[in-house]
């Protein structure tokens, strides 16, 4: 692990523990066992290190998974893949509720960074749900909203999910597939 990711991967910590309001530069530092101006030399704000920290959480986590879901043509099979892998996600690692949460945080070249990556998964599951519709799988729905109900069913996972569950997330994120699909899809009433 180089320094960087120790950086991110301790700020990050402390964040999921204390709060990003609760967590200095100074505490990070410390923890990093290096000086306030070590880390100065990585980072030029503590707002700069949350977004470095939410764009290598993105690069290595989110992405992936909306690649995953692009490689699909079949649409109920790219939403299917989107929701398991990012619920399943979610039910691992509670990182990301300090991420999603602060990101009302960053400045607006940073969130512009995130947003752009968000409204790629955004666009994943509307066209997706537009193509079941077109191809009469999916019910007349409005599919702007059925995709911002999904990604906010799925994000909102952090906040009530028992961690201490361990191997939940498959169950999970077959529920989550299940409840929205069989929602969406003609003929399941």
């Amino acid at each position: 692990m180089n320094r960087r990711e120790k950086i991110y991967k301790e700020a990050l910590a402390l964040f999921n523990k204390h709060g990003y309001d609760n967590t200095s530069t100074s505490k990070i530092a410390e923890a990093l066992h290096i000086s306030k101006a070590g880390l100065y030399h990585y980072i030029s704000s503590k707002q700069h290190l949350l977004f470095l920290i939410h764009e290598d959480y993105m690069k290595k986590h989110f992405i992936p998974i909306l690649e995953g879901a692009e490689k699909f043509s079949d649409p109920e099979k790219r939403i299917t893949y989107f929701i398991q892998n990012y619920a399943t996600l979610l039910s691992q690692d509670a990182s990301a509720r300090v991420l999603i949460h602060e990101t009302r945080r960053l400045e607006p070249r940073y969130r512009k960074e995130i947003k752009r990556v968000w409204r790629r998964a955004f666009h994943l599951i509307r066209d997706s749900l537009t193509e079941m519709q077109a191809s009469k799988k999916g019910k007349k729905l409005n599919s702007a909203f059925s995709a911002f109900a999904v990604i906010g069913m799925v994000s909102w996972t952090f906040y009530w999910f028992d961690y201490a569950r361990k191997g939940a997330g498959k169950e999970l994120s077959e529920t989550f597939s299940e409840i929205f699909l069989r929602g969406f899809l003609k003929g399941s009433d």
